[in-house]
């Protein structure tokens, strides 16, 4: 688990701006990281994908809300 935790972290300050990845390093807690690899029975890669479709679509619809406004 601390493993995974660590891999999230490090991949989303590599990518902290883009796709959304700095609201994981701004706002989430390990325990949020961990709902994921736990939901994924133990299995980082699965648990990471989820995260990382979870980030893009959080992303995407932060971008059309900033997109209306006036």
């Amino acid at each position: 688990m601390e493993d995974f935790i660590k891999m999230v972290r490090q991949y989303a300050l590599d990518h902290y701006n883009t796709g959304g990845w700095d609201e994981i390093v701004e706002a989430w807690t390990d325990s949020d990281l961990l709902e994921y690899y736990s939901n994924a029975n133990g299995n980082a890669k699965k648990a990471f994908k989820a995260l990382a479709k979870t980030v893009k679509l959080r992303s995407e619809y932060a971008e059309d809300i900033s997109n209306t406004a006036f």
